[in-house]
């Protein structure tokens, strides 16, 4: 008798549409790509997943980021690699206007310059690691197809106090 209503349940059951599946399984992912100009520049590639979460709409990204100088021959180089996570919050459904953000991260820097011209102290280069905690706000341009244009700062315990950042997501 169970195997007769498993069977029949099945046959009458309503399949949903290709449509629908088609919906509940679509995610909105996006790329990112950013650079920082001051103080400490640094370039950084993000893919980022978007949702809504309450009243905000809600993206994280998450982020590899790096530079690297190179001063002359030889050995005096700079070199800054991470990663980092940012929560992003906006409160306009279509992802534009003012935003605020959180950051956590961890980064390596590599300096090797000698920072004393006379020579009279020594210099000892290694790889330093460092936390990425930040918070920041922004703002963010819609364009054409989805893209947008971003403007942001953040500041927060990290190599450097704070950042300015440009951003584009398509």
């Amino acid at each position: 008798m169970l195997l007769v209503f498993c069977i029949s349940s099945l046959l009458i059951a309503e399949e949903i549409l290709l449509k629908e599946k088609m919906k509940l399984a679509k995610k909105d992912i996006n790329y990112k790509v950013y650079i920082s100009p001051l103080i400490i520049p640094d370039v950084g590639f993000g893919i980022c997943d978007s949702s809504k979460t309450g009243i905000f709409y809600h993206e994280f990204t998450f982020y590899l980021h790096g530079i690297y100088y190179s001063f002359g021959r030889g050995k005096d180089y700079f070199a800054r690699f991470g990663v980092k996570l940012e929560n992003r919050f906006f409160l306009k459904s279509d992802r534009s206007g003012f935003n605020f953000f959180f950051i956590l991260g961890g980064e390596r820097i590599y300096y090797d310059l000698p920072l004393d011209p006379g020579g009279s102290s020594g210099y000892n280069p290694e790889w330093r690691v460092f936390p990425d905690l930040a918070i920041g706000s922004g703002y963010s341009w819609k364009l054409k197809n989805n893209n947008y244009m971003r403007v942001s700062a953040d500041i927060g315990l990290k190599a450097v106090l704070g950042n300015i950042y440009v951003t584009y997501v398509w």
